[in-house]
């Protein structure tokens, strides 16, 4: 990529961070009344490294509420994530900005959707895996909105013995060379929380397979700077919409 244009992508991303800092205060807290159509968490232990791998994807039930800012728990283990993004209805992820914040002993993100689709991946350590000892963890799911139907996905990790997790699961497929186990859960109320208590023996402390580069960084994605212009360009297409709507509603009250 030429410096010339390098300086130009790294000037958009500046304008469009500028510009979301300069409305910040203005924006609305994340909205409470929200319903989740579908969503999936899968926990995968041990995988590219020694921590517990976890992705959740999804849609809210009503697109027209968006963009909208919405939050999501997290394992109070959790320090940062790996990719917060929305999806398009043409199926292209436009990666946020986020805050994670702790409340009332609580772990949890806040994030601007401009889209009803989020995927978000992160990695956090629930236990310390020693060669010859039982790892075991329990992942709590913290529903802060109602959810329609949530499916949770357990990998087997590579090498692992003994492998036990509850509450009984639903059925059991393999992909990619390994055994998932598998839950679905509806009619979740807001408040509740969904636990996956797992617990298996390895006789080595290495991941299932080598680390690799985020789900997300592809090089369609994130080839050079081209992440920090798609980044710019979500932020400022949210923002965009969101004044419009402002002003809409201000108009439809005088």
């Amino acid at each position: 990529m030429s410096a010339r244009k390098r300086l130009w992508a790294m000037a958009f991303a500046a304008m469009a961070l500028a510009f979301i800092s300069g409305v910040s205060s203005a924006g609305a807290a994340y909205e409470k009344d929200l319903v989740v159509g579908r969503m999936k968490v899968t926990l995968m232990p041990e995988y590219d490294s020694l921590q517990v791998l976890v992705i959740m994807e999804g849609k809210f039930a009503d697109k027209s509420r968006f963009p909208a800012e919405a939050r999501f728990g997290l394992p109070m283990e959790v320090t940062k994530l790996t990719d917060v993004c929305s999806l398009s209805p043409g199926g292209h992820h436009f990666c946020q900005l986020f805050d994670i914040k702790t409340e009332g002993g609580e772990k949890m993100v806040d994030v601007k959707l401009p889209y009803s689709d989020f995927f978000i991946d992160f990695q956090y350590a629930p236990f310390s895996p020693i060669r010859g000892v039982a790892r075991k963890f329990v992942h709590e799911i913290p529903a802060l909105y109602a959810i329609n139907n949530l499916e949770v996905h357990v990998q087997k990790p590579a090498r692992a013995g003994k492998f036990e997790i509850t509450p009984g699961w639903a059925g059991t497929y393999e992909k990619e060379g390994f055994e998932y186990y598998k839950y679905l859960f509806q009619d979740i109320k807001a408040g509740q929380k969904t636990r996956i208590s797992v617990s298996y023996s390895k006789e080595d402390t290495m991941p299932s397979v080598e680390k690799q580069y985020s789900a997300m960084a592809t090089p369609e994605m994130f080839s050079g700077h081209t992440g920090e212009i798609l980044l710019a360009v979500g932020v400022l297409g949210f923002l965009g919409i969101w004044v419009l709507r402002r002003r809409a509603g201000k108009k439809a009250s005088s």
